[in-house]
């Protein structure tokens, strides 16, 4: 019989919990949270996410040796979240984005929590930005309509290009970040921390198990862009 145990560490540092993490990593929270201060916009941001120069992402949940096609859904106001497509009936969101802006104190709160399962132990951050050095905020805080992007699997933007796995990615750390094991189930996407049946490869990339009933109904506009 097998015993499972958890382990958890429970020291407190400037009000920052650590716990066990032991999942390789294929995305980086860190530099994704440095790009959402940077961006003028979640389509700006999208693109910068699968730019391969940015090192930011490294999964291939979909198992073709290719890094994936992330893309930025705006589910609500202030937040933001990276998902990945892993079929044409599954998608599974990679990291969750919070802004939360103070007018009295002309400063904005950004929370990036990331999917353990893909980005690793350092899978929370957060930090506090002035408006004159967070971009994103001019978007953020006046009317416009939510951002939904038109791709899906198999269906990319011309800017795209498909780009090989690294064996050695490593993501980065900062000061703002630490380890957090919740990570909420959405109505539209499934986390792949419910699935027994995930696996994960070398250098940080996931399976997802196919049939899913939820796929997100961001991004059915077939008039753009191109298919892998």
């Amino acid at each position: 019989m097998l015993l499972a145990s958890a382990c958890q560490n429970t020291p407190q540092q400037n009000n920052v919990t650590i716990e066990s993490n032991n999942a390789p990593a294929g995305f980086d929270v860190n530099k994704l949270a440095q790009l959402v201060k940077t961006s003028t916009d979640p389509q700006t941001l999208e693109k910068g996410i699968n730019d391969p120069n940015n090192h930011i992402n490294n999964l291939d949940l979909d198992k073709d040796g290719n890094i994936d096609y992330l893309k930025v859904q705006e589910p609500g106001p202030n937040k933001l979240r990276v998902v990945d497509d892993v079929s044409d009936s599954d998608s599974v969101t990679v990291a969750r984005i919070n802004i939360n802006p103070d007018s009295n104190s002309n400063t904005a709160e950004l929370s990036v929590n990331g999917n353990p399962q893909y980005v690793g132990y350092n899978n929370y951050y957060h930090s506090s930005f002035s408006f004159t050095d967070f971009l994103l905020l001019s978007y953020i805080m006046r009317p416009h309509a939510y951002y939904m992007p038109m791709y899906h699997y198999g269906y990319y933007p011309s800017y795209y290009t498909r780009v090989r796995t690294v064996s050695n990615f490593r993501p980065t750390t900062s000061s703002s970040m630490s380890s957090r094991r919740s990570f909420s189930r959405s109505s539209s996407q499934r986390s792949f921390s419910t699935r027994s049946s995930s696996t994960v490869r070398s250098g940080g990339f996931g399976h997802s198990s196919s049939g899913s009933s939820g796929r997100s109904s961001f991004g059915r506009s077939r008039g753009f862009g191109r298919r892998r």
